[in-house]
């Protein structure tokens, strides 16, 4: 299990990020606030102020493929 920012800064972007988790088994969520959804979910996920980043959880087999996937949508610290 991995934690992680992102920011999804237009509704091309937001699919992009659903499209790739999607191709992976696992459980990925996004919490914004006090509010956490399924981030394979695109209307979950268009319900959330996607102005602020938003705290991506990830637990996967696949995690480092995942996270080099959706790397341009990764906060860098």
């Amino acid at each position: 299990m991995c934690d992680t920012l992102i920011k999804l800064n237009s509704i091309k972007e937001l699919h992009s990020f659903v499209d790739i988790i999607d191709r992976y088994p696992g459980s990925y969520e996004i919490a914004a606030g006090p509010y956490v959804v399924d981030a394979k979910s695109l209307m979950s996920l268009l319900s959330l102020d996607l102005t602020r980043p938003l705290k991506l959880t990830v637990t996967s087999n696949f995690e480092d493929e995942i996270l080099q996937q959706i790397k341009p949508f990764i906060l860098q610290k």
